[in-house]
């Protein structure tokens, strides 16, 4: 008799089980997935309002972004900020932004809110080259109004874990208007690499030339600097020729270099 309750129990567990994994979702969680796979397909059968149609027009959302380099900035942003972020996305055909569901860390569903905490891995990649790799812990509520669910807040820790390319920092030397010692951090997989280099403005073979160890570049009189037989820019300058010279050299890991 013990025995037969005790099997009893066992099916009866299992059964809740079951039941328990072809559950529906709920409309928090059909929300958070649903906005993955609208960004994921954005500008492919999906758009902007798509997205946007997701969100309540009284949407918050606060954002700690950890940066590879250990940096951390805060924001806040709404409905707007996420229009303009939409429109930048689809407007860049170079740039691509993926999103895929981690670990579902907490879930509670009530009738009129709802409130889900995730980890959402994210990729973008420019010219098909890891521009940045991470995670996202999201926070998200969402309310019903007028019958249908939509996202109202969203507290959000992103978190830079790899990149190949990105925005660089060059330290700029100067010793007179003819020496110059650079020194370049730039993004290099889970952490920035850095680069020193001397340049110097000189001459060869009665031709202006910029030389470093490593590179040669041909600055004529007109102003035009060329390396490896390409024209690269034009200037007078010769901090402006060194700035040209590098964003030449680092091209395929830096967007865009800040000079200091």
């Amino acid at each position: 008799m013990r025995t037969t309750k005790t099997l009893a129990y066992l099916l009866l567990f299992v059964f809740m089980g079951v039941n328990s994994a072809f559950a529906e979702d709920t409309p928090v969680k059909t929300l958070l997935t649903d906005y993955i796979s609208a960004i994921n397909n954005l500008g492919n059968g999906t758009t902007k309002d798509d997205v946007l149609k997701l969100f309540n027009n009284r949407y918050k959302s606060n954002t700690a972004y950890v940066r590879l380099s250990g940096t951390i900035t805060r924001s806040s942003s709404g409905t707007e900020e996420v229009a303009t972020l939409l429109d930048e996305i689809m407007n860049d055909n170079n740039y691509s932004f993926r999103l895929s569901l981690g670990q579902i860390l907490y879930e509670t569903q009530k009738e009129r809110a709802g409130i889900i905490a995730a980890t959402v891995d994210f990729e973008s990649t420019i010219d098909g080259k890891l521009a940045e790799k991470g995670t996202m812990l999201m926070n998200l509520v969402a309310t019903v109004v007028n019958g249908e669910w939509k996202i109202v807040h969203n507290n959000m820790v992103r978190i830079s874990e790899s990149k190949d390319i990105g925005n660089c920092v060059c330290y700029l030397y100067a010793k007179g208007s003819t020496k110059y010692v650079t020194e370049v951090y730039y993004p290099a997989g889970v952490e920035y690499g850095q680069t020193f280099e001397a340049f110097r403005v000189t001459s060869k073979d009665g031709q202006r030339v910029i030389k470093s160890d490593a590179h040669e570049f041909v600055w004529d009189k007109e102003g035009n600097l060329s390396y490896d037989g390409r024209t690269i820019g034009t200037t007078d300058d010769s901090r402006e020729a060194i700035e040209m010279a590098l964003r030449d050299l680092y091209k395929e890991s830096c967007v865009q270099i800040l000079f200091n």
